[in-house]
């Protein structure tokens, strides 16, 4: 009987228990290019996008000579790589955004 009420107990405080599971995401800096984009931190498409930006500044600046018409188009790529849509306000922002990153010091 006592082995009988000690497994009820036990099966009762389990019952019991709560387990609560977060995610926490956290908060996106100002310079966070993709979350100017439009991405949500935390996101397949947020991921994707960080990725090709970091291999992006990892290429660094162009040269010198690099001639204007080619940096644009070099930007225009990036940012359609991204996922973003020609032609709105966050592919434009891109657009600017890789162009400053790009320009030769």
């Amino acid at each position: 009987m006592r082995l009988v009420l000690a497994m009820l107990a036990g099966a009762l405080a389990a019952a019991c228990t709560v387990q609560e599971t977060r995610t926490v995401v956290p908060a996106a800096r100002v310079d966070d290019a993709c979350s100017a984009y439009g991405y949500v931190p935390g996101t397949e498409g947020y991921r994707i996008c960080a990725e090709r930006e970091a291999a992006a500044r990892a290429r660094g600046r162009m040269a010198a000579g690099y001639a204007v018409s080619r940096l644009e188009a070099d930007a225009q790529e990036a940012c359609l790589s991204y996922g973003l849509t020609p032609r709105t306000e966050r592919f434009d922002r891109c657009v600017r955004r890789e162009m400053d990153y790009r320009r030769p010091m």
